[in-house]
């Protein structure tokens, strides 16, 4: 599998983060070596990554798995047991007789441009509401859409009691094994609901392995990760001593060891990666699930692997002002600096509020800009990942009822995405992942207290990063674009934006600023 090559003048042997690290378990070696599930202390998930049906193993440790096994193994059912053994149990989850009839693949009300006639000439940025096919049931489906899109407007409306009683008409018709359209009204209800849902109490038992496979069967966090590493080798100078990261929310540190292994390789001699530090009343949906103290010993551990040099630490936004102001004012140091903010990815499950993000972006527009001999000096870059629709220019429900209405085709599209990974009858493990991680996902879109800060990313001042051709590619390789309903763009602020989608729904967003 080709690699990609971002250190520009380097060799590719040593400055290159591979695709390969973004498309097996190897780079989820963060994760817990204590996650047990069967007797045999082991883990075998059979789930879709791409087109192809594989075999998902999760032995302890992960390290010792070779590459791509993930792709090459081939799924029987007599190979392994259904998904559901390890995540719910059926006797969680609601009956057959629940759900309405009609096919999980002709349930989405969302234009494709590859099986709907409607949608014919639909750009990739582009997203559009038709009529279902004509194998769903009709006026169900579009009794729910009518419905969400109701309740998006009382809530704009502020009339709480109209807003309860179409949670009730939802309530009817909402199941999570139904069409994608009942499991989003069954999600918006969990939602809404402050009482932890027992499905979601069910997959919770098996949380790590829940997310190593979702990071490892679904794009959006891999694009995200890929494309921000990417940036951030290809924009390291050479002569630089230091590097220091500093990351908005760092979770269990699965997007940094490709980077420290080619930062590793090309011979720099130290890594600092600082952690933003959050109170417990900052996160707007769930808590934190990992551990501090773990990821920085998994980190470092990683980095002794290569000989590299690596500090982990952990400081508040105040602690990272004061510190920053000192470096400028010694002339900026030896360190070259990457601030990286990831916001809304559905692996992430939480999502800090907009304001939270904004006083991130303005520490970082501040610190990577140094006065020089009368003139300002560029010492680093600034990634933002971005899985909400920020950019689309949703500043809360009560400036437009349209801003809930896109919230929802996102939230489908996102839902449709997973259906396209997952065959009919491992639907009990396909639930349990949208409930621990869709959920806290959707929950904070439709929490009016994200988007008090009415401010866009463009407020903030920065200058824009053109994105690499060759980094398009190689976005486009690692979501098997052609061969899945997943694709890839560049666009944004003089070309500084790639964009992940899925059929015409842009799903997730990264672009590249100084």
């Amino acid at each position: 599998m080709d690699t990609a090559q971002v250190g520009g003048s380097y060799d590719q042997s040593s400055s290159c983060v591979s695709i390969e690290d973004f498309s097996d378990v190897s780079s989820s070696i963060l994760l817990s070596s204590a996650m047990r599930v069967n007797d045999d202390q082991s883990l075998i998930a059979p789930v879709y990554a791409g087109h192809l049906p594989v075999i998902f193993p999760m032995e302890q440790g992960f390290m010792n798995l070779e590459r791509n096994t993930m792709l090459d193994e081939q799924l029987t059912v007599d190979e392994t047991e259904d998904v559901s053994d390890w995540l719910v149990s059926e006797s969680s989850l609601p009956s057959e007789d629940q759900s309405l009839e009609g096919t999980e693949a002709g349930s989405s009300l969302l234009a494709s441009p590859v099986s709907s006639e409607a949608s014919t000439g639909l750009l990739p940025n582009q997203t559009s509401l038709v009529l279902p096919s004509d194998d769903m049931e009709v006026d169900d489906q579009l009794s729910i859409l009518h419905l969400l899109k109701a309740y998006g407007e009382a809530m704009e409306m502020e009339a709480k009691e109209l807003g309860e009683e179409i949670v009730k008409r939802l309530h009817e018709k909402a199941c999570p094994m139904g069409s994608t359209l009942q499991r989003l009204a069954y999600y918006l209800i969990q939602a809404l609901d402050k009482e932890v849902d027992f499905l979601v109490q069910e997959a919770s038992r098996n949380f790590e392995a829940a997310f190593l496979a979702f990071y490892q069967i679904f794009p959006y966090g891999r694009f995200a990760h890929f494309t921000a590493n990417s940036v951030i080798l290809e924009a390291i100078p050479r002569d630089v001593e230091v590097v220091h990261i500093v990351d908005f929310d760092i979770g269990n540190g699965v997007q940094w060891p490709s980077v420290i292994e080619a930062i590793a390789r090309r011979g720099h001699r130290g890594v600092r990666l600082t952690a933003i530090k959050w109170e417990e009343e900052d996160y707007v949906s769930a808590p934190a699930t990992h551990r501090f103290e773990e990821t920085k010993m998994r980190l470092q551990e990683y980095a002794r692997s290569f000989g590299l040099r690596l500090k982990v630490e952990e400081m508040g936004m105040d602690a990272l002002v004061s510190e920053m102001k000192r470096t400028k004012k010694n002339g900026g140091g030896s360190e070259w600096l990457a601030f990286n903010c990831m916001l809304g990815l559905p692996h992430m499950g939480k999502v800090r509020s907009i304001s939270s993000v904004l006083e991130f972006l303005r520490i970082a527009k501040d610190s990577i800009r140094v006065n020089s001999g009368g003139g300002s000096v560029n010492r680093g870059i600034i990634i933002f990942g971005d899985g909400t629709g920020w950019d689309r220019g949703m500043r809360g429900l009560k400036s437009d009822g349209s801003n809930f209405e896109g919230h929802f085709v996102q939230f489908q599209a996102f839902l449709e995405s997973i259906d396209h990974h997952f065959p009919h009858h491992l639907r009990e493990a396909r639930i349990a992942m949208e409930c621990l991680f869709m959920i806290p996902h959707l929950s904070s879109l439709i929490d009016s207290t994200m988007w008090q800060d009415n401010r866009t990313l463009s407020d903030v001042g920065l200058e824009a990063w053109r994105m690499r051709k060759e980094s398009l590619l190689e976005a486009k390789e690692l979501v098997r674009e052609g061969e899945s309903m997943y694709w890839v763009n560049i666009e944004g602020v003089k070309a500084n934006q790639m964009v992940l989608g899925y059929m015409g729904t842009p799903l997730v967003k990264v672009s590249c600023w100084r």
